[in-house]
């Protein structure tokens, strides 16, 4: 059978993966990426070359995110949606990084893997009212091969043997990490310490990070890596490149079009930077663009039916912060380097505090990091500091050293109602619907993030020299200046959910391996597909499916 030519939607970490594999197989492959190319040698030779660096503002003058008044998106709650509200809020929501590489130009690398318990969490814990839990149609077994596979491509580090057996029952390896820790970071160390006096294992995070190559310089998680000691996307993309892949940045691809069987699609239109519109033929489309940018483009395509753009998921992030009376310095090296996996669960409901539920399950907590300066210093600020009082604050006072944090990766449940559609009034720049938001937490969440809260409070407690210096409580309000700001879409960078797969057509948009069951030459390659949100940081496992789902093109 001849190479199938092949569209690739998003350069992030579903897409570059998808075109690593396919390209290195031998398919034609063209990735169309709306972002523009930060990376000056992509490609090349040598290394790809980067703009991103230890840049503090990059981020507030939207180098590498979206400009959220070119590129707005709206929100509304669920209370509102069956209101007739048709927004409450215009601008960020959660806009991840737009351009070539994703999230992952950025992204702090850490990769654990989904539990054997979430791919069958509906079957072993059973339903939740007002949620929509399923069953994955496929199970860790399948995966764990290509979970082998993609942290040898972008070189994950780890030690096997000091993670937890009961970790490994439901996370089993079939070897060794590619690589061995980073040298701990002090700040993480001394919570491992106070979770270890209350019988909890605290191990070393496994990251995409290249300990021999790394030089700890804390401008990790919110920065590109000078020196490309970190892994992700460009990892692969550059390789794909290599093997003869194309890439075409600043091409908004806004419409998948269809042969007039209406089953088969045929290729992608997009508009280039000026706003010329281009088409392009191609025998697959893979759809990588995130979960959010991914439901929007199947729904200005009229694809996937009446499930696109549902269960739209994003993890809670629940956070206790210890204040040390000693410098811990926790804004040197990586944003952690500990993770401790006992706040997972699934607890009884009665247990966690929540006898309305049948259980909570919390999820990964990653022990130790801080603050960067600029951060610091706009703390200060708010609070009224100016001129030689500000300065002296960061000089004299420098919290930065002295508080660190710990913050769980919670599970969100995936409700009908939490969902992407596109808004009748508001546009874009390109005169294209936004994309609208309407999403409300579980009480599943709530309940956690009390539990949880509670939890990280003792281990700081358990810490010599450390007191709790804790947020004050979320609630339910989920929009920018509420009591909720910092958890679900205003807070979280895991998007998942909106494509979700399945084997029954009527209660899902994609089989097995992310074809469309309408149109099976779409292939979606990223969290879109997530059934659950699983208690983990999802980057790892969307490469993993991004490269099972490549590996059936062509067959």
């Amino acid at each position: 059978m001849a190479p199938a030519s092949v569209v690739i939607v998003g350069s992030g970490a579903g897409g570059s993966v998808a075109a690593w594999a396919l390209a290195s197989a031998g398919h034609p492959v063209l990735v169309l990426e709306r972002g523009r190319n930060l990376f000056t040698d992509l490609g090349g030779p040598g290394d790809p070359g980067t703009l991103l660096w230890g840049d503090e503002v990059a981020r507030a003058r939207f180098l590498e995110q979206q400009d959220p008044l070119l590129e707005p998106r709206t929100f509304r709650t669920q209370a509102e949606a069956i209101a007739g509200v048709g927004r409450s809020f215009v601008g960020d929501v959660n806009d991840l990084p737009a351009t070539v590489g994703g999230g992952t130009v950025h992204w702090d690398a850490k990769t654990p893997r989904l539990w054997r318990q979430d791919f069958h969490g509906c079957s072993l814990h059973g339903p939740i009212k007002d949620a929509n839990l399923a069953d994955w149609p496929l199970s860790y077994e399948e995966l764990a091969p290509f979970y082998d596979e993609v942290e040898a491509l972008i070189g994950v580090q780890g030690d096997v043997d000091l993670i937890p057996a009961a970790t490994l029952q439901q996370a089993p390896r079939s070897g060794p990490f590619p690589f061995p820790p980073n040298p701990p970071m002090l700040a993480g160390s001394l919570l491992a310490k106070g979770a270890a006096h209350l019988g909890m294992t605290a191990y070393p995070v496994p990251m995409a990070v290249h300990p021999q190559v790394c030089n700890s310089c804390g401008f990790c998680g919110g920065f590109g890596c000078a020196i490309h000691a970190r892994g992700g996307a460009i990892t692969l993309l550059h390789e794909a490149l290599r093997a003869g892949a194309e890439l075409r940045s600043r091409c908004f691809v806004d419409r998948i079009e269809l042969a007039p069987d209406g089953r088969t699609a045929r290729g992608v239109s997009y508009l280039e930077a000026g706003g010329t519109r281009r088409r392009e033929q191609a025998e697959v489309v893979v759809v990588a663009a995130s979960a959010i940018e991914t439901a929007r483009l199947l729904l200005l395509s009229e694809l996937g039916g009446d499930n696109v753009g549902r269960h739209l998921m994003f993890h809670h992030l629940t956070s206790v912060a210890a204040l040390f009376e000693e410098p811990v310095h926790p804004w040197r090296g990586p944003t952690s380097t500990h993770t401790l996996d006992d706040l997972i669960g699934p607890f009884g409901g009665a247990e966690a505090g929540a006898p309305e539920l049948p259980y909570v399950k919390g999820g990964v907590v990653e022990l130790g990091s801080g603050v960067q300066l600029l951060e610091e210093a706009k703390a200060y600020a708010r609070s009224g500091l100016r001129g030689k009082a500000l300065k002296a604050a960061l000089r004299d006072v420098a919290l930065r050293d002295h508080v660190a944090s710990m913050t769980m990766i919670g599970e969100d449940l995936p409700q009908n109602e939490n969902r992407v559609d596109l808004d009748p009034a508001v546009r874009d720049f390109h005169s294209v619907p936004a994309p609208r938001i309407a999403y409300t937490p579980h009480r599943f969440e709530r309940a956690a993030a009390a539990f949880a809260s509670g939890r990280l409070s003792e281990i700081v407690q358990a810490t010599g020299g450390a007191w709790v210096a804790s947020p004050p409580d979320a609630g339910e309000n989920p929009r920018p200046g509420g009591a909720h700001e910092g958890q679900g879409p205003f807070g979280s960078a895991h998007i998942l959910g909106t494509a979700r797969m399945g084997n029954d057509p009527s209660a899902s948009v994609t089989d097995a391996f992310g074809r469309l069951h309408d149109v099976p030459n779409v292939v979606i390659a990223d969290g879109s597909v997530f059934v659950t949100s699983g208690c983990a940081n999802p980057t790892l496992t969307i490469m993993a499916l991004a490269l099972r789902a490549a590996r059936t093109i062509g067959r």
